[in-house]
């Protein structure tokens, strides 16, 4: 059509969609722009394009064998284009997404049919819609609108299934615009699976937002005793965010109780932590006269190697003066880490290795109940008699055992291989 269009006699029909659309909007402008969704703005429907006359065809004229081959290739150059193009459309599910901001999308992929079923969960709750599974298994997933079709007719649905050369789960068609009236009174979907996944996602969440404010918690243990040693670090980055690296904590009580009732040996391990945020979590424990566990300080670093371990000896060195180790005992685990760093840093230390982790190592080799009880029998001994009576009594039943757990010459957590003034057992 050429000129332009007479909007005065131009004659237009409106999808049945758009009309039930309209049917339900307020006569109100300002509570319609108020009241407007993400969704209502996608639905919004052109009136007038532009179109043009069919024109009539053209014969080609024929093209020669080298023509041929030149078509041909830029065929195939657009197919691969296409291919590329379609690779990069469809993305991938995001699972980290805040669950009132999913928004499933045609072509997008999970990596299991729960997984787009939360998700689809999640959108229409946030939305205040009703959706019901027809079909969900590990193969297809089918999802409509869950109103009185006869009332609304919305025409929501979705069809997805399973990709068995890519092993996702992908959305391959869908309607995502609702026509009925939002109702959100979700008791149904939201089932105790949607229920937990909110739980931790809100428990989770403050767990993160609680690394925002760790200067705040040290200035506060200073605050409440300035005598505390707290020491906290971060790395900036370029972007201007703020990492969190590590932290050491020792109270000021706990030092001193050491100093002045606690036996001279410290306990050092580190242990996992499991959640939203990874990390290690190192510790030093002593004993106090009752023979009970007593901490000393720990630290919160991101991982367990010879850097940090140094860092938390050398403040650990401080707080309990421990004098570069001089008359006192560490009893660690194989760590080549913190071994290297109990040298560096406490050079004059008797260091022990734990009887349970030399145990855990000399069962790979040497199994049996009988020397097993012999092997806990030697590393609890008092004296050094004692001692030597149970490796002998290992020596007759296995030399290549005897000769394995004396070249370590370290089973014994206590004071037998230590000076013999040191009553020291744990």
């Amino acid at each position: 059509m050429g000129g332009v269009l007479d909007f005065d006699t131009i004659d237009v029909e409106l999808d049945e969609d758009f009309l039930k659309k309209q049917s339900r909007r307020c006569r109100d402008e300002f509570l319609n722009s108020l009241s407007l969704d993400d969704e209502d703005e996608d639905f919004i429907i052109p009136l007038f394009e532009n179109v043009e006359d069919d024109e009539a065809p053209v014969e080609e004229e024929p093209l020669d064998d080298e023509q041929e081959e030149e078509e041909n290739v830029d065929e195939v150059v657009d197919e691969e284009e296409n291919d590329s193009e379609a690779q990069f459309k469809y993305s991938t599910h995001d699972p980290n997404v805040k669950w009132n901001r999913m928004k499933p999308q045609e072509g997008e992929r999970y990596e299991s049919p729960q997984q787009l079923k939360l998700c689809l969960t999640n959108h229409d709750i946030s939305k205040g819609y009703q959706i019901r599974f027809n079909k969900c298994d590990s193969v297809r997933l089918h999802c409509v609108c869950a109103s009185d079709h006869e009332k609304f007719g919305c025409p929501y649905y979705v069809k997805a299934s399973w990709m068995s050369t890519e092993k996702s789960f992908q959305i391959k068609k869908m309607y995502p615009h609702h026509t009925c009236v939002k109702n959100f009174n979700n008791g149904k979907l939201m089932g105790p699976t949607w229920a937990r996944c909110r739980a931790m996602s809100m428990i989770e969440g403050k767990l993160g937002d609680h690394y925002a404010r760790v200067w705040d918690y040290g200035g506060e243990l200073l605050r409440s005793n300035p005598d505390n040693t707290i020491k906290i670090c971060v790395e900036d980055n370029n972007d201007g965010t703020t990492i969190f690296k590590r932290m050491y904590i020792c109270f000021k009580s706990i030092k001193e109780r050491w100093k002045m009732g606690c036996r001279r040996v410290v306990g050092i391990d580190g242990s996992f932590l499991k959640g939203q945020c990874k990390g290690q979590l190192l510790t030093a424990i002593g004993r106090d006269p009752n023979n009970h566990v007593f901490p000393i300080a720990w630290v919160v670093v991101e991982i367990e190697n010879k850097f940090n371990w140094k860092w938390f000896l050398q403040l650990l060195e401080v707080d309990l003066g421990m004098d570069a180790g001089r008359g006192m005992c560490v009893i660690s685990d194989q760590h080549k880490g913190l071994l290297e760093a109990t040298k560096e840093v406490l050079p004059y230390v008797e260091h022990r290795q734990c009887a349970r982790h030399i145990y855990a190592n000399f069962r790979k080799v040497y199994s049996g109940i009988q020397l097993r009880n012999l092997f806990w029998k030697a590393a609890k001994s008092t004296v050094e008699g004692e001692f030597k009576n149970h490796m002998d009594e290992i020596r007759q039943i296995s030399p290549g055992a005897y000769e394995h757990l004396m070249a370590r010459s370290q089973i014994h957590g206590a004071g037998l291989s230590f000076p013999l003034d040191w009553p020291v057992r744990l």
